[in-house]
């Protein structure tokens, strides 16, 4: 039976690591926010995704001097689409009423990865700050030859970027770009406001999210429905590495689902889907279609278990 401890029982701290058994050390390791930059996992870019490397990719900045923040992460109740747009308004010295963001699609956001375990924040954040950092320098240096004054003398307020000390001399975002895109790469080496300079992350600011949700007009994709629509099933070939590993389409065999009325497939280059008026019928689709990958093997010490030929038929 263990002993009962008084309350009022104090500890040296000696004792108290004696007792406890254990010692917690803590390292901090250099250069772990420039990793997240990076993403901290593989993402496998489709073909007819914009480049991650390119500043257009992530920013837009528009006439009325407001900024487009592209953001590849979904919007499920986490709050990012009011987070990740407080990093940036922070980076571009704009408020908050002069950033937005669009709903995801894929064709035309970054491919951040999967929209899970807090990975909007701890991944997307910090290529969101440093993408906005950069497009903060490059507008500077626009104004700075509108202007005709040296970087180091402009300040900026929502967008305006004024000479220190002129403030009738000024020019806005808007005006210095304005709808056009930047033509510039994403390096990620842009400087990066220290924490004592912020004045929008750490503030309280409305959810952009909450007020369509608690009026029950936010458009879930659940809701969408248009003439025509067909619901459709993704096939993949098997294992959790493939697409990461290169795994390309060699055939498809059409007459698999022949049996399922009105199913067919959809394929662009190595993408493989079916669709079908019912949903029950495109999930049997997906299930029966037999699709045949060119698959590499991918896993160490499995030669001796695999077939000798690695282009493997894969029964949906």
């Amino acid at each position: 039976m263990n002993p009962i401890i008084p309350m009022n029982t104090v500890f040296a701290r000696r004792d108290l690591l004696k007792a406890g058994g254990a010692l917690l050390i803590g390292v901090t390791i250099g250069g772990a926010a420039r990793a997240q930059e990076t993403e901290g996992v593989a993402v496998v870019l489709g073909p007819d995704q914009p480049d991650p490397k390119s500043l257009d990719t992530w920013i837009a900045i528009h006439a009325d001097n407001t900024a487009t923040i592209f953001i590849g992460f979904v919007e499920l109740g986490q709050g990012c689409s009011t987070a990740l747009l407080q990093l940036a308004a922070e980076e571009l010295d704009l408020d908050m009423s002069q950033v937005r963001s669009i709903r995801l699609e894929s064709h035309t956001m970054p491919n951040q990865g999967a929209t899970v375990a807090s990975a909007s924040i701890a991944r997307g954040g910090p290529r969101i700050r440093s993408a906005a950092a950069e497009a903060r320098q490059a507008l500077l240096k626009m104004a700075s030859q509108k202007l005709n004054v040296p970087v180091g003398r402009l300040t900026v307020s929502k967008g305006v970027v004024s000479v220190s000390g002129d403030q009738a001399r000024s020019v806005t975002y808007g005006e210095l770009v304005g709808g056009k895109p930047f033509h510039l790469p994403y390096t990620g080496k842009a400087p990066l406001k220290s924490f004592r300079e912020y004045r929008v992350v750490g503030t309280r600011i409305p959810r952009r999210d909450i007020p369509d949700k608690a009026a029950g007009t936010y458009v879930h994709m659940q809701h969408v429905r248009i003439a025509g629509m067909l619901h459709g099933r993704v096939v993949r070939p098997q294992g959790q590495g493939a697409y990461g590993n290169g795994a390309k389409v060699l055939s498809v065999d059409e007459n698999s689902i022949a049996d399922i009325h009105g199913a067919r497939v959809i394929r662009k280059r190595d993408f493989v889907g079916v669709v079908a008026a019912n949903e029950w019928d495109a999930v049997r689709a997906a299930r029966q279609l037999k699709v045949t990958w060119d698959q590499p093997a991918a896993l160490p010490g499995t030669a001796r278990h695999a077939p000798t030929d690695a282009r493997l038929p894969n029964h949906r």
